[in-house]
């Protein structure tokens, strides 16, 4: 009788605490992360500013604060797993991430095998880039025998490619830092990639991209991803999407890490302390609990 009692009065605890309780059947995912109190997630860190390693070593970005906001939303630690972009699918598949929240454009082709946020958190398009002094200045001009295309294994790229380029040789490159240094010792003519990443390959390279007959070769939507057996974890990240759409928390993320510069200072410089737009944002995000920079970052490892 007494046990009886306690039941409704710790479950309404929990509601008044935020908590949610997931049985299996409702998300295999999010019952395993709360019975593990930790979230795995995988990112390819090769890419500023979305998931990159800073100066000091440690996981920076876009989607690196996102995957911090999803773990603090459910409470739990965050271990953050660097692999090429390329493994990223089948470390979800085989259960070795949780989750994917990364810069990973939804397609059809990926859709057979993963199963995507409906709300998307990020807008771009794959572009040509090349050498300032490159003798091509349309798609066209690229589009021809002999000329080589870099792409980085496993995203859009790799397809746009073959649909835009068809009579060009096409090699693939696990990474991003590979497929920029091809480009930039001439192995290759130009480099695919989201526009998104252009000003970063602007500051450290000095390419360019070509505007004939326009720059965006695609449109993209980026959005999170679980297996396709868990709708419960869908809508949940969903939900959670939705929220910082509205809050403006996804504006503040957007404002800081592609509108801004602080971020440059912040991350791609050794520094004893970070921009006071970087502490604004992570205590705005909730977050100093994952963040290195916080010297409060005891929540989040990196393998």
């Amino acid at each position: 009788m007494y046990f009886n009692k306690l039941v409704p009065l710790a479950l309404g605890l929990l509601v008044a605490a935020g908590a949610t309780a997931w049985a299996a059947d409702e998300s295999p995912t999010l019952a395993k992360i709360q019975g593990d109190k930790k979230i795995v997630i995988m990112n390819d860190l090769s890419a500023a500013p979305w998931q990159f390693r800073d100066a000091n070593g440690n996981a920076a970005g876009f989607s690196i604060d996102l995957d911090r906001m999803i773990a603090a939303k459910l409470d739990v630690d965050l271990e953050l797993r660097n692999v090429e972009w390329a493994g990223l699918i089948p470390g979800l598949l085989t259960r070795k991430s949780d989750i994917l929240a990364t810069s990973m454009t939804v397609t059809p082709k990926r859709a057979e095998q993963i199963l995507f946020t409906k709300e998307n958190w990020y807008s771009t398009g794959v572009v040509a880039i090349v050498r300032p002094d490159a003798a091509a200045s349309s798609w066209e001009d690229l589009n021809q025998p002999g000329k080589r295309i870099a792409v980085k294994a496993g995203t859009s790229a790799v397809d746009i490619a073959k649909q835009f380029f068809a009579n060009a040789e096409v090699q693939s490159y696990p990474n991003d830092t590979d497929t920029y240094q091809a480009l930039k010792t001439s192995r290759v003519d130009a480099a695919l990639n989201d526009l998104a990443v252009l000003g970063v390959v602007q500051r450290e390279y000095g390419f360019v991209s070509l505007k004939k007959p326009r720059e965006l070769i695609s449109s993209d939507n980026w959005a999170f991803a679980v297996r396709k057996d868990d709708t419960g974890a869908q809508a949940y990240l969903d939900k959670l999407l939705a929220e910082i759409k509205a809050n403006g928390k996804l504006e503040a993320l957007r404002a800081y890490w592609v509108d801004g510069e602080a971020w440059k200072k912040d991350f791609l410089e050794k520094n004893n302390g970070v921009s006071e737009e970087r502490k604004k944002l992570v205590e705005e995000l909730g977050i100093s609990a994952y963040v290195p920079e916080s010297g409060k970052g005891t929540r989040a490892t990196l393998e």
